[in-house]
């Protein structure tokens, strides 16, 4: 079933508009960075609800995201500067997600190169059981160096297999976040919206 765009965003132009109420320009930026507004880091809550709208939001959807600030004074900075800002903070995230998902694919392929060792050893003495007396024991050792030789492969083959999907899926929103439109308004919002500011 093709997903549709919920009905609490508006549309603008044939796009999906994302609109997120401000007090003032700094509720978006983390306060502990002291870096200028170009290089700080956005607030852990407008991360999570700018992803969580655009999730939403169908993979072919076209949207666009309208920060509107109620005080127009509160602006400490020109919208350029803001919206690079923000543009910024993603482009470093989707950096960032492209490095670890190499470097989870790499301790990957590592962990699938021991347990490869790891699985051979076993599998040997496995086969060399046969040279004990038959009886029970026998028996027991052989299956139990086979099934730990398998386990052995079930972390390797989870990382290489499933782990590094979620890291690929934050990197493809965090990038329709840096191809996306971005506007600044001042004074109050209208028409319908998503519900509530990004931060209190």
């Amino acid at each position: 079933m093709r997903r549709s765009t919920p009905p609490r965003y508006r549309l603008e132009g044939g796009k999906t508009c994302i609109d997120i109420k401000l007090r003032s320009a700094d509720q978006v930026f983390d306060g502990r960075d002291p870096a200028p507004f170009h290089e700080r880091d956005l607030e852990d809550a407008a991360v999570e609800y700018i992803l969580g709208a655009v999730q939403e939001i169908p993979p072919k959807g076209q949207f666009k995201m309208v920060f509107w600030i109620a005080d127009p004074a509160a602006l400490q900075m020109s919208t350029e500067t803001f919206v690079n800002a923000v543009r910024a903070h993603f482009t470093y995230e989707v950096e960032k997600l492209r490095r670890r998902t190499r470097e989870h694919v790499r301790l990957g392929e590592i962990t699938l190169g021991i347990a490869l060792v790891a699985l051979t050893a076993f599998l040997t003495l496995a086969e060399l059981t046969k040279f004990l007396p038959d009886g029970p024991v026998r028996q027991i050792l052989r299956e139990g160096l086979l099934i730990i030789g398998w386990v052995v492969m079930w972390r390797p083959l989870e990382l290489l297999l499933y782990d590094w999907w979620p890291l690929v899926r934050q990197r493809r929103l965090c990038q329709r976040v840096v191809e996306a439109e971005i506007t600044v308004e001042h004074g109050s919002q209208a028409g319908p919206a998503h519900p509530g500011p990004i931060a209190s």
